[in-house]
């Protein structure tokens, strides 16, 4: 069955509201300035092929043989139910979504559950996938990633590693929510697989809630000029038993990058938490082999145990370390550079065992931040706003560039969430 219609083009804002979602006020420009294409036209692509809508289960009955029957570029759309599916794997460029992929409401996300009865949903093995719009329950690696794909608009629930970049995957996750899970929120690894060094990844607007081990985790394996970039950004991660977002170092120097920054990350045990020798248990004593760099910059870390621990190469700029149990950042060695962040109420002290060769300079001690206790955007009256740096420049060098659509004033505020008036 084929069908074209017109393409209309809706903007994020009017399919979800961004503070039912995330509760992060500056997500509202990010999802008003996004326009998101959610139907089809039959010149989507120069030899003018209509786009294949395959339903499920009007036209096959599971969701296993409609990815069998389907060709590179059709959308599978599964109707409203519960379907108890797994094994599928995905050699195709497909989409696989719910009716709102064709109608923006986003109530069909939640009445489209599939139940992978504890193993893998589906096994992706073809750049450019697209999963989309569905809750997906019960899964072991529900999503076992080796490809460049995008993953977004999903609920995961009690699940075991629910988006699993695990081999050399890589791509897009955004806009998911998870809650529950028995292991990793997100794993990351993105681990080499034979040529395939895997590609760069933008993680951003995920809500990961009650993770059992880490809500992000990222193994760096022992791979030389790796080369991955990672862009963590805007997402809420909370009650992660061990680390919010988890490096664990495997002490060779991959070339791996990280940008982590306008995230929220608390009741964790700890917010960002770096390790080394290959240990994934979260002991919280840094990584002294990391030298991996690691920009950290714009996020609030509350109520963990630890704020953050560090490696060599960690450069925090204008954070909000509020309400840590044992204390702010622990353990940044020779390269890194803590800078214009805030520390308040952090228990026994805001630095623990610091190298010192650690640039430490205007930084923030004592003051409270006057965040919402909800949404930790800045009060009316808050010392955090236009209180940031826009660059962080070390020994002739810029580090740090904050992008301009990352900030509504002169300069940045500190934290993750800016000042709406």
């Amino acid at each position: 069955m084929k069908i074209t219609i017109s393409i209309i083009l809706l903007s994020l804002a009017s399919i979800i509201k961004p503070d039912e979602v995330f509760s992060l006020p500056n997500q509202e420009n990010k999802l008003r300035s996004t326009i998101h294409s959610v139907f089809i036209t039959n010149s989507l692509d120069q030899d003018n092929k209509s786009t294949r809508i395959i339903k499920v289960p009007s036209e096959f009955s599971t969701i296993g043989k409609a990815v069998m029957n389907a060709n590179d570029g059709d959308w599978i759309v599964i109707s409203p139910g519960k379907y108890y599916e797994n094994s599928i794997e995905i050699d195709k460029v497909i989409t696989v979504s719910s009716e709102w992929k064709l109608t923006g409401d986003a109530a069909k996300i939640e009445e489209t559950i599939i139940d992978a009865r504890d193993k893998s949903l589906f096994a992706i093995k073809a750049n450019g996938v697209e999963i989309s719009g569905l809750t997906i329950v019960n899964g072991n690696h529900p999503l076992d990633i080796s490809v460049k794909v995008s993953i977004m608009h999903n609920h995961f629930i009690n699940n075991l590693d629910a988006i699993s970049f695990e081999g050399s995957g890589g791509g897009y996750a955004g806009y998911n929510t998870i809650e529950n899970d028995r292991d990793d929120g997100i794993d990351l690894d993105i681990r080499k697989g034979g040529k395939d060094t895997g590609s760069d990844i933008t993680v951003e607007y995920n809500k990961i809630i009650n993770s059992n081990d880490d809500g992000i985790e990222i193994r760096l394996f022992d791979y030389p000029t790796q080369n991955i970039k990672y862009n963590i950004q805007n997402n809420i991660i909370s009650g992660s038993k061990n680390a919010g977002i988890q490096l664990i170092s495997y002490d060779i120097f991959t070339g791996k990058e990280f940008k982590i920054h306008h995230n929220i990350l608390r009741d964790c045990k700890v917010g960002l938490g770096c390790m080394e020798g290959a240990n994934t248990k979260e002991n919280l004593n840094g990584a002294s082999t990391m030298d991996e760099q690691i920009y950290f910059y714009n996020n609030t870390l509350s109520d963990n145990q630890i704020g953050a621990t560090g490696g060599n190469c960690v450069y925090a700029m204008n954070n909000v370390v509020m309400n840590n149990k044992l204390g702010g950042f622990k353990r940044f060695s020779k390269g890194s550079a803590i800078i214009n962040n805030l520390f308040f109420k952090n228990g026994g002290t805001d630095f623990i065992e610091l190298a010192e060769k650690v640039i430490n300079r205007s930084n923030l001690f004592g003051q409270d931040p006057l965040l919402d206790k909800n949404t930790f955007a800045p009060l009316a009256n808050s010392p955090c706003i236009n209180s940031g740096e826009k660059y962080l420049d070390l020994t002739g060098k810029r580090i740090i560039d904050i992008n301009r659509k990352n900030f509504v004033g002169n300069k940045p505020d500190l934290g993750a969430v800016e000042f709406k008036k």
